[in-house]
């Protein structure tokens, strides 16, 4: 989706000294991304030896340790921040569900990656990087939250604090001892080109790795008698053959940063190194995670002696002060937003340009591309365009004006190029190509969080050409079939997460009458559909869910054509024909009777870290009569399913279905977000 973090007991630290009676004792922490949890390992040690700290110096993941620990959170709490937290999510822009409207959720849920562009000549809204950090500054705004004023770091924290940035106006190192806590680590970790810079006045600020990865000398500059430095070992390996790109710009770039962290190394009293080999500032799995925490603890032990004797020098304890209630570590999801309610995020003349990319057996490659103008001005309006490539190829415009906020009027147009099999009984029955098109006029549309719907008038034409049939084949097609369409859709929707979700509840209603000339159809009245869906996720056991969904859709009226008819199975909604429902066991698509009906059960379960399975059971009936729905033999249907929460470019996984009505075996491959 999304980022785990969890909750923090009240550092209990009983320190009886003031730093005035004794020496001021500083830790430093060096950068280095997923590197930066031997902090936390060596910090562990400090605190069990009853060493006072009194000052924090931190760079880049070193500067969020140390912001952590100099508001009070304990090195355990921090512990548990680094095992559950969900770094790839963190270091996205998703926000969360409970932030956006649908259809911002469709577009987040389809699409992995977006880029804003200003139109009109002013700043660029998205400067220099590709990531933006609003989660990075969400999570830690929240744990911060009580530090949230513009302080002086060595005067306001329970711990006086400093972190590094690099100026890329000057190209100096910049330490920052005041202003904005949670803007201050942003800075010192922003990683140039991945992250946009930070502006702090005439300053434009990223990763302080840049200039001074480990900062001693800064520790010494600002007073403090005793320096305990802890940074990796950033021994060579003599054997790397530094075959990739990515081997070759580590080692070229951080020739000059390791020089002057080694340089560093005699403003510490004590230095402890911790051993890395095997892991890279990436690292940020769960196991790599513990196994360097363990490996700070464990350099830290090996200091011990020296560590104490550094105690006795210092002459004493220290009692924090200072210290406002901390907060309990909680997953990203339940963060709550200082600002209740929805936030608008767009802003006037802007472009934002997104890209989804994905791969099945079915489609194969595919991908889709979109660009939203917001125009903006007294009354909202947006321009919209999607192109989607592959065997189902399709573009898209939209045009909509919001006279009241959250209210639209619009008109659409689509147009879908569908390269498809069909069967019979899970036999292929046909392949062929369609080019559908539907226009839409909107004529009033409420889109807020959790809850939209749509009132409008649209026109649908099919045309179908280049059909093979077989002698499984069942179905006659009109090559040209249109119609209008008078049209009500509800949608309500709260769960956490599309793919993995783990609470909430997603239901919808649409309901649609049908004519071809505005008023009737084939000379008498028209004919309407009425599709109904509601699905809810419970908790079992923390990683253990279920998720029963009911579905169904009803035509009723005289000489329907076929392409009106149920159209079941395959692995999304409305994938080959708009109506289409998806239902477990069904890996292909086939034409049903007009009243159909199902009901499923999942079972989802997360293994471990990103790794989850699901097993889903379903039974469904159909009829053309809506009496005698339920005097057929029902439809079973099961499937087992892995999938491997990416984050970035969404599941990756397979499925193994079968059902009762076609007694075949389907196997089918999804990498990547549904569109």
């Amino acid at each position: 989706m999304i980022a785990l973090l969890l909750l923090v007991s009240p550092l209990a630290a009983q320190r009886t000294d003031s730093v005035s009676s004794r020496k001021k004792v500083a830790v430093v922490l060096s950068g280095g991304g997923a590197l930066g949890a031997i902090h936390v390992g060596a910090l562990k040690v400090i605190e069990e030896a009853g060493m006072p700290v009194d000052m924090v110096v931190g760079t880049s993941m070193g500067s969020i340790v140390g912001a952590l620990y100099s508001v009070g959170y304990s090195s355990d709490d921090i512990a548990t921040m680094f095992r559950t937290m969900d770094w790839v999510d963190l270091f996205l822009d998703r926000d969360a569900q409970n932030r956006l409207t649908l259809s911002e959720r469709d577009d987040q849920n389809t699409y992995i990656y977006e880029r804003d562009f200003y139109v009109g000549g002013s700043k660029d809204p998205q400067p220099g990087g590709v990531i933006r950090g609003t989660n990075v500054e969400r999570v830690f705004g929240y744990y911060l939250q009580e530090y949230a004023d513009s302080l002086n770091f060595l005067q306001d924290l329970p711990r006086q604090f400093a972190c590094v940035a690099t100026d890329l106006v000057t190209d100096e190192q910049v330490v920052l001892t005041n202003g904005s806590l949670v803007k201050s680590i942003r800075s010192s970790m922003s990683i140039p080109g991945v992250f946009t810079p930070m502006h702090m006045g005439d300053k434009i600020l990223v990763d302080g790795g840049a200039k001074n990865n480990f900062a001693a000398d800064v520790a010494r500059q600002l007073g403090a008698d005793i320096v305990i430095g802890v940074k990796f070992d950033d021994v060579i390996n003599p054997n790397r053959q530094y075959r990739s790109l990515m081997d070759v710009m580590e080692r070229t770039a951080g020739s000059d940063i390791t020089r002057r962290a080694d340089e560093n190394e005699k403003y510490c009293d004590l230095l402890i190194k911790v051993p890395v080999t095997g892991y890279s500032s990436g690292s940020f799995t769960k196991k790599a995670l513990n196994a360097l925490m363990q490996r700070g603890e464990d350099a830290a032990r090996n200091k011990l002696d020296s560590l104490m004797a550094l105690k006795t020098l210092a002459g004493g304890n220290h009692v924090l002060k200072n210290v406002k209630p901390l907060h309990e570590i909680t997953t990203l999801l339940d963060i709550e937003d200082d600002e209740r309610g929805l936030l608008d995020l767009r802003k006037n003349n802007t472009v934002v340009a997104s890209i989804g990319a994905r791969y099945d057996n079915e489609d194969i490659v595919a991908f889709q591309l979109n660009g939203h103008y917001y125009m903006g001005g007294k009354v909202n309006k947006d321009l919209d365009m999607t192109l989607r490539l592959g065997l189902r190829s399709m573009l898209r415009l939209g045009f909509d004006v919001e006279p009241w906020k959250f209210k639209k009027m619009g008109l659409g147009y689509e147009i879908w190029y569908k390269y498809s099999d069909l069967y019979t009984r899970g036999h292929r029955s046909a392949n062929m190509s369609v080019v559908y098109q539907n226009a839409n006029v909107k004529l009033f549309s409420l889109d807020a969080m959790n809850f939209d719907c749509e009132l409008g008038v649209g026109w649908e034409h099919y045309h179908f050409f280049k059909g093979l049939w077989n002698e499984h084949n069942e179905m006659t097609f009109n090559p040209n079939e249109h119609y209008f369409n008078y049209h009500l859709r509800l949608r309500y929707n709260n769960e956490d997460n599309r793919y993995f979700t783990r609470r909430g509840m997603r239901a919808e209603a649409r309901y649609a009458y049908y004519t071809d000339n505005l008023a009737q159809w084939k000379g008498h009245s028209g004919f309407s559909s009425l599709m109904a869906m509601w699905q809810m996720t419970f908790a079992l056991a923390p990683n253990t869910h279920i998720r029963p969904r009911i579905q169904t859709r009803m035509v009723f009226g005289d000489d329907l054509p076929v392409t009106a008819y149920n159209v079941i199975g395959g692995p999304t909604y409305g994938k080959y024909f708009p109506q289409q429902l998806p239902i477990e066991g069904f890996g292909h698509a086939e034409f049903f009777d007009s009243k159909f009906v199902s009901a499923s059960l999942r079972l989802q379960q997360r293994i471990t870290g990103r790794h989850y399975a699901m097993l889903d059971a379903s039974v469904a009936e159909h009829n053309n009569k809506l009496g005698d729905i339920f005097d057929r033999k029902p439809i079973w249907g099961a499937q087992l399913s892995y999938f491997y929460n990416s984050g970035i470019v969404g599941p990756l996984g397979c499925s193994l279905g079968w059902s009762s009505h076609t007694k075949r075996v389907h196997f089918y491959v999804s990498l990547g977000l549904e569109f």
